[in-house]
């Protein structure tokens, strides 16, 4: 289906805090008459929006695909998903397009919801308290959307208006500065209006708390984009700090101990009571089947496929007759010798996330090794060049599409390191600052608590003293271990400045950190016993071109609109 865009005029964007109120606008569009008349009809819509966040075009599969394999800390083997682990993609490809048509149709129901909200007539103080919920709920994921596009390809169409006869179909992509106008004011209205705890249907799609973290993320990351630019920007990392530190002292939230928990399928429930904030939900689907389902594609996407017992996969029975995942996400060598060396040798959160050894099947002896573990006798196979990610695994799931394991888009973790760099930002230092030192810090007691039963003596705190730059470096990394396979990577790569001041991420890594590796893919030698070899996938670590910093405008919405203009490089 032809998914259409639009835009408004220019938006003029203004500083605004987590508690200011706001006097908006609605504006309204044509449509059929009595399809919303209710409360109960919104909340109904609201849900299958929501859904639509569960979508194999967005956090399912094609959106994942995209953040994940074009950054620095994971790759692929696999033909589908090589593309974008190699960066050769370009504007017809199609997870892209996918991804891109997707927003605008959840942005396009949202723009409808928010029309026909104002027109419903209440009957009772709860339905009119149920009403202003729904209002703060869809702006909530209306900037989801936008906070997602604009962070993806930069200038986008933008439009506030649903779809009508009226329409006009070709417009051109609005400036970052008004994109980012309409997020943050549709946040602080959704922060002014929702509150801390579930809704009460028990739903709980979003709340107070969400909306002020998102803020606190979307002012971060404007700040950063607006001093790309060399634009005064400490007016957005206060306010970051301020919609963070809202949330820490909100009291709703706390850090799991044992951060292996936060990946227990069936720990998850309790898991949203306490540090995670927002997610994608999903579940394992007993009426719909495979990509149509409501449940995940994790575990099949991120466990290796000789590893049985760990999915619902029932297709391939090579090892252990079912349940083995397909290893279409891989960790890259450089990777994990990072985040288990120096401040993180023997960090728990990197014992417990990487898989570099696994039994066939859960009550074989006979294992699989992947770098840098050795064979411990002539059973064991033949090792991997590349290890695994441990955190998503579910042998109750229904079918390869079908687990039960959520995308954690908000957690509390992130909150604290948030803070911690805002502060930095503004502040100047991390010694200057009234959290910044122990917000990371809260992260590295946590990884130091292991399993609670064992705790561990690393990795030792951050020291007071550093550098401001020093400080961003150190709060990269956190969040490189902290959030490794939750889609975070790329999008701090490009909007963190580098350990220059100036540069970002993205260019560090490609550009001076990556080439000083050893090049090149380990070896295993049966008859040292050892790997050799580089430690860079030279297929996907590739030269730093600038053209990576942003994606490409889909060509197939080009062709529909000859408005939109491309990317540069694309």
């Amino acid at each position: 289906m032809k998914k259409f865009i639009y835009i408004i005029g220019l938006l003029s964007i203004t500083f605004t805090g987590c508690n200011k109120n706001l006097d908006e606008s609605i504006y309204d569009t044509q449509t059929l008459n009595g399809s919303v008349s209710s409360t109960a009809d919104v909340l109904k819509l609201i849900q299958g929006n929501y859904g639509n966040f569960q979508s194999t075009d967005l956090y399912k599969k094609e959106l994942l695909k995209i953040i994940e394999l074009a950054a620095d800390d994971m790759g692929s083997t696999s033909s589908e998903m090589q593309v974008y682990a190699d960066k050769i993609y370009d504007a017809t490809s199609s997870s892209i397009s996918a991804a891109y048509s997707a927003y605008y149709s959840n942005i396009n129901n949202y723009n409808f919801l928010l029309s026909k909200i104002p027109t419903i007539n209440t009957i009772s103080g709860t339905d009119s308290t149920l009403k202003i919920r729904e209002e703060g709920e869809v702006r909530f994921f209306r900037a989801i959307c936008y906070f997602d596009l604009v962070r993806l390809f930069g200038d986008v169409p933008l439009r506030t208006e649903s779809t009508n006869i009226s329409s006009n179909f070709y417009i051109q992509r609005a400036s970052v500065d008004s994109v980012y106008a309409l997020i943050l004011s549709d946040l602080n209205r959704a922060s002014n209006i929702l509150a801390y705890k579930s809704s009460p249907d028990g739903i709980g799609l979003t709340n107070k708390g969400a909306s002020q973290a998102l803020q606190a993320l979307v002012n971060l990351t404007y700040a950063n984009n607006l001093e790309r630019r060399g634009i005064d920007a400490k007016a957005y990392y206060k306010t970051a700090d301020s919609c963070a530190t809202a949330v820490l002292k909100s009291g709703g939230y706390s850090l799991i101990l044992n951060y292996a928990d936060l990946w227990n399928v069936e720990n998850e429930s309790n898991a949203y009571g306490s540090e995670i904030i927002f997610g994608i939900r999903f579940t394992r689907d007993r009426v719909v089947a495979s990509s149509n389902s409501q449940g995940s594609e994790y575990p099949i996407r991120f466990m290796p496929p000789t590893m049985g017992g760990v999915t619902g996969n029932q297709v391939k029975a090579a090892v252990g007759g079912l349940g083995t995942g397909s290893g279409s996400y891989k960790v890259h060598p450089w990777f994990y010798d990072y985040f288990t060396s120096g401040d993180y040798t023997n960090d728990y959160r990197g014992t417990s996330t990487f898989l570099t050894n696994w039994n066939i099947t859960p009550t074989s002896g006979t294992k699989y090794v992947a770098y840098p573990s050795i064979p411990s006798n002539s059973k064991d196979t033949f090792p991997s060049q590349f290890p695994y990610i441990n955190k998503y695994k579910d042998p109750k799931g229904l079918d390869a599409s079908d687990h039960e394991n959520d995308f954690f888009v908000l957690r509390l973790a992130e909150v604290y390191l948030i803070r911690a760099e805002a502060q930095n930002e503004y502040y100047g230092s991390p010694s200057a600052s009234p959290n910044a030192l122990s917000d990371i810090n809260q992260l590295r007691a946590r990884a130091r608590n292991a399993n609670i039963t064992t705790p561990r003596t690393l990795p030792l705190n951050v020291p007071a003293g550093l550098s401001q730059n020093d400080f961003r470096k150190k709060i990269f990394d956190e969040r490189g271990i902290e959030f490794i396979g939750e889609g975070k990577r790329w999008f701090d790569l490009v909007r963190m400045k580098g350990p220059d001041g100036t540069s970002t991420m993205y260019e560090y890594q490609f550009k001076t950190f990556l080439p000083t590796l050893p090049q090149g893919l380990p070896v295993y030698d049966r008859v040292s016993k050892s790997w050799s070899s580089g430690r860079v996938d030279p297929l996907s670590i590739v030269p730093f071109n600038s053209k990576y910093l942003l994606f490409p405008i889909p060509q197939s919405q080009r062709d529909l609109n000859n408005k939109l203009t491309q990317n540069s490089g694309w």
